[in-house]
């Protein structure tokens, strides 16, 4: 009875209440810290599992074959390849789920303590398909006593590596562990015994190149029926061709002779279709492609097959198959309200020659950075839409118009406005000026800007937007008079801007018409009526530049009593400013406009970004070079001040800013004389430079 009250539960005939009890308690007493307690407690756990077989079945003797004494003077120890992962060898698995193999009993991993019993264990494992990529198995498996034998450490690891090169089609994360645990790439792969060094290296190999085959070895999606033979052939074809990709080569018609030897009951293995069709495109072998995936049944879920699909038929110059099968992507993907094929649907238009669908789908598809295709394609869409609606030029002429400005074509789109003038003013829309503008005539652009804002006024439209224009391009022409009888008036706060992009030269949104959502197939709950030319964070930035240029000429047009007043002024400015950074990096001629705010406010770090993107951006900076260098000089950081003073004396040549830039120079030089620092000869070149310039400056 000790034993029961060892494993503290009441008698019982119940296996796995006692399994309980004995796993619950081992995690207590392993054996590494308390063999004694742990010795105690298997014996226990022995006599009851004896004294149950016995009550059931006492002519059984397999029941109790492994209680005989010599097992009884077992002193189990952790073999030294899994110390490492104790707390995983010492849990006690549950009831196994295999399937019988061979008609043999299957074997309970507790029960092993032989190398025929592992054997046999690792084949069922093996085979059982629908547990063969469970981790918690093997590791079960390894949870069993003859682990804990080191006297058969070495016999068990030549038999486990001998069956692994034989038995390795396993995820990653089973090898991840069976690693660990053997240290195949380790102490193993430069053992001193050669078959097991060789098994080793080979196995290690494998490991190594498993996140580069077919979904890191995992055959997903495939029955537990499935016939175990049929799975190891299928299992050899992936292996087949991950070496050949991963060590050789492989030809058009070595894949597609590989991929008709898939079995029927294969035909979903997607992941392994995949790796063979993205090979296939490195050799441009589109139609092979095509003759691969024709015959299956991808479902949605599979979209890089699908997208393979339709890209082969789009390079085969098969446009209409491609066309449909993106635009049956495309409506798969309608729940989620992307676009994500209407580049290759605008793609497949254009070469069918329908203009005005391919304008649509390519000018819908926000456009990432550097995508050339996309921008050479919506141009050419541009111009072929552009001449059908020349067909009727009056009434399309603004559409037309703004088509010519977004291709870049302003003075052609400039001729428009001017010859359909009537039409603009009608429609409020002051494209002409934006046109004069882009082609650097900013006095004509700033008349044109002041007559509709007079018509805005007259109409009671919202001005904000062409003021933001205006403001943007028109900066240094604007008026004391227009700045306060005109503009303030107009001026939006954070909360009143506006959220989406507008066309070029009016205040309508870029919205699409009820036309263009029947082309596109949109619908009002997509959340999709907006066109993307702009994001919003960009359509944002040009208003909040907007502002700051706003209180930047404010300050210089008008003569504040109170100083404060122009402090708060360019504090808010610098705050814009660093906010649409990025907007910056893309107007370096803007970045002269703050450089003085930025130095008389003392935000030092905020100029020298100002006039490092001047610097870069422009051809000649001068006023950045010399801001920089006062920047500098704040900071004390003289030798670096030195040289921007000097590159601004040499830019400025004869001008007045000139004299002050060597001055600084000049300065620079003493301090850093005062820190015993070679400068002297320079400083004296400085000098002469000095006067040289000041009768220049002085004789003009």
């Amino acid at each position: 009875m000790y034993h029961w009250i060892l494993l503290g539960i009441e008698p019982t005939k119940d296996k796995r209440a006692i399994k309980l009890a004995y796993t619950q308690l081992l995690k207590q007493t392993p054996p590494t810290e308390f063999p004694e307690e742990f010795k105690a407690l298997r014996k226990a756990y022995d006599q009851a599992l004896e004294e149950i077989s016995k009550s059931d079945d006492d002519a059984n003797d397999n029941s109790a074959s492994w209680h005989d004494a010599s097992l009884k003077a077992f002193q189990p120890q952790l073999d030294t390849d899994i110390e490492d992962t104790q707390d995983e060898v010492f849990s006690e698995p549950p009831p196994s789920s295999n399937h019988e193999t061979d008609d043999d009993e299957l074997v309970e991993f507790s029960t092993i303590k032989t190398i025929s019993q592992l054997n046999l264990a690792l084949t069922q494992l093996y085979s059982d398909i629908s547990v063969r990529h469970n981790l918690e198995q093997w590791k079960m498996l390894f949870a069993a006593p003859i682990f804990w034998d080191v006297n058969q450490s070495n016999a068990l690891t030549v038999n486990l590596l001998d069956f692994l090169s034989k038995h390795y089609f396993l995820p990653e994360n089973i090898w991840t562990f069976l690693d660990t645990s053997l240290s195949i790439s380790g102490s193993l792969s430069i053992s001193g015994d050669d078959t097991t060094r060789q098994i080793a290296v080979a196995l290690s190999g494998y490991i190594k190149t498993l996140p580069k085959r077919i979904h890191d070895g995992l055959v997903v999606g495939i029955s537990e029926h499935v016939d175990f033979k049929n799975l190891q052939r299928h299992l050899e074809i992936r292996n087949y061709i991950e070496d050949k990709c991963l060590y050789d080569t492989l030809t058009t018609e070595d894949l597609e002779n590989v991929a008709e030897q898939i079995g029927p009951e294969f035909k979903n293995d997607f992941p392994l279709y995949n790796y063979i069709v993205k090979y296939l495109w490195t050799l441009n072998s589109y139609s092979a492609i095509k003759r691969i995936l024709e015959p299956l049944t991808i479902p949605q879920t599979e979209e890089d097959l699908l997208n393979y699909q339709a890209h082969a038929e789009y390079k085969l110059k098969n446009y209409e198959a491609a066309l449909a099968l993106y635009l049956k992507q495309e409506h798969n993907y309608r729940v989620l309200c992307t676009k994500v094929m209407f580049k290759y649907i605008g793609l497949c238009y254009l070469k069918l020659n329908n203009y005005e669908k391919a304008y649509l789908y390519l000018d819908a598809k926000l456009a990432a950075i550097g995508d050339m295709e996309l921008e050479v394609a919506l141009i050419t869409a541009r111009r072929g839409y552009i001449r059908e609606l020349r067909a009727d030029e009056a009434k399309n002429a603004i559409k037309i118009a703004t088509l010519l400005y977004e291709n870049g074509r302003y003075q052609d789109a400039l001729s428009i406005t001017e010859q359909y003038k009537p039409i603009f003013v009608e429609q409020a829309n002051y494209l002409q000026a934006l046109c004069l503008c882009k082609l650097h005539r900013f006095e004509e652009a700033y008349s044109e800007f002041l007559v509709f804002i007079d018509l805005y006024n007259q109409r009671q439209l919202w001005g904000w937007p062409l003021v933001v224009d205006l403001l943007r391009y028109c900066y240094d022409l604007i008026t004391y008079e227009v700045l306060v009888d005109t503009l303030q008036e107009h001026i939006a706060s954070f909360q009143d801007f506006y959220k989406t992009d507008f066309f070029p030269g009016s205040t309508k949104p870029r919205c699409y018409s009820e036309q263009e959502m029947d082309i596109l197939e949109l619908t009002r709950e997509d959340d999709s009526v907006r066109r993307p030319v702009e994001s919003l964070g960009h359509t944002e930035s040009l208003q909040i530049f907007a502002l700051a240029i706003l209180y930047i000429r404010d300050t210089e047009l008008v003569a504040y009593a109170d100083t404060s007043v122009v402090d708060d002024f360019q504090r808010n400015v610098l705050n814009y400013i660093k906010e649409i950074k990025q907007l910056m990096l893309y107007n370096p001629r803007d970045c002269l406009k703050f450089l003085e705010a930025a130095f008389d406010q003392q935000d030092f770090d905020t100029c020298i970004m100002l006039a490092d993107i001047a610097i870069k951006g422009l051809r000649a900076a001068p006023q950045a070079y010399y801001f920089k260098g006062c920047a500098l000089l704040e900071l004390n950081q003289y030798d670096t001040a030195l040289a921007a003073f000097q590159q601004a004396a040499h830019e400025y040549n004869t001008h007045p800013y000139a004299v002050h830039s060597l001055n600084s120079a000049i300065k620079c030089c003493e301090e850093l004389i005062e820190q015993g620092l070679p400068y002297a000869q320079q400083r004296t070149a400085l000098c002469q430079q000095l006067q040289d310039t000041k009768e220049r400056v002085d004789g003009q």
